[in-house]
């Protein structure tokens, strides 16, 4: 049964129960009249307490368990989402690889494959099974996480090799992908914030409701990607795609 929400928009937002951008983004869509689709791999315990603060804001959450790396569990990520709500308006392709620093010739090469899965092959596995949809639909907003610097030719040097060239894949995918589903009224843009530390539940909700705790701060923040999110999301963001949008420290003068 689809559910009597299904006029509001939804958002399927992966990786969205950490402390890092991914819960931060789901409550933000969230504030904004978004259903959420609440999705990590296996935590149910953690699922279930982001779902509460997503329905806080007056919006249905539908948790769906899913490596976004495996094809049949995006299947069905896509289509419990479709079953629930009857669309998707947003896909947020959040989680990324393991950071390992290492010389290459000390190189795990199963390390690598397993980052490089994360950070790319979840974006063909993603938009394999979104696509479809969204097309059907003649709208839609995929979004990437990806890395601050990651899209420029000198690429930091102490950074893992395979960390960098899966973050710069999501970032020529969202130009490559973007510039073919125009046509069907898509839009794929890609977030690069700088490091940013994760953040507690009470954190996370009090920098979404704007209260103090987001007014002032020193350095870049969870929420702040999270507000990237909310735009390209927007109807203010619906030309924009093809995009690579930088989240970077600003020195304060004060």
């Amino acid at each position: 049964m689809v559910s009597e929400l299904k006029g509001k928009k939804v958002a399927i937002v992966t990786g969205s129960t950490n402390g890092g951008a991914g819960r931060s983004i789901a409550l933000a869509l969230a504030r904004e009249g978004f259903n959420i689709v609440i999705n990590n791999r296996e935590d149910e315990k953690t699922a279930v307490k982001v779902a509460r603060l997503v329905q806080e804001y007056g919006v249905e959450a539908l948790i769906v368990h899913a490596d976004i790396t495996k094809p049949k569990q995006v299947e069905a990520l896509v289509q419990e989402t479709i079953n629930q709500f009857g669309r998707i308006d947003a896909f947020v392709i959040n989680p990324g690889g393991e950071w390992v620093p290492c010389d290459l010739i000390e190189t795990d090469i199963e390390i690598i494959r397993e980052t490089l899965d994360v950070e790319t092959l979840s974006v063909f596995v993603c938009c394999k099974y979104v696509l479809p949809v969204m097309r059907k639909q003649r709208s839609g907003r995929i979004i990437l996480i990806s890395m601050e610097n990651t899209d420029l030719p000198n690429v930091p040097s102490w950074a893992p090799y395979d960390y960098i060239l899966g973050k710069s894949t999501r970032i020529y995918l969202a130009r490559a992908i973007g510039e073919r589903e125009k046509e069907y009224g898509i839009t794929v843009n890609c977030i690069c914030p700088t490091a940013f530390p994760h953040v507690s539940e009470e954190e996370a909700n009090a920098m979404n409701q704007r209260q103090d705790k987001c007014i002032g701060r020193k350095k870049p923040m969870p929420q702040d990607i999270a507000e990237a999110v909310v735009y390209l999301a927007s109807e203010a963001g619906r030309f924009v795609t093809c995009s690579v949008l930088q989240i970077r420290e600003v020195k304060q003068t004060s």
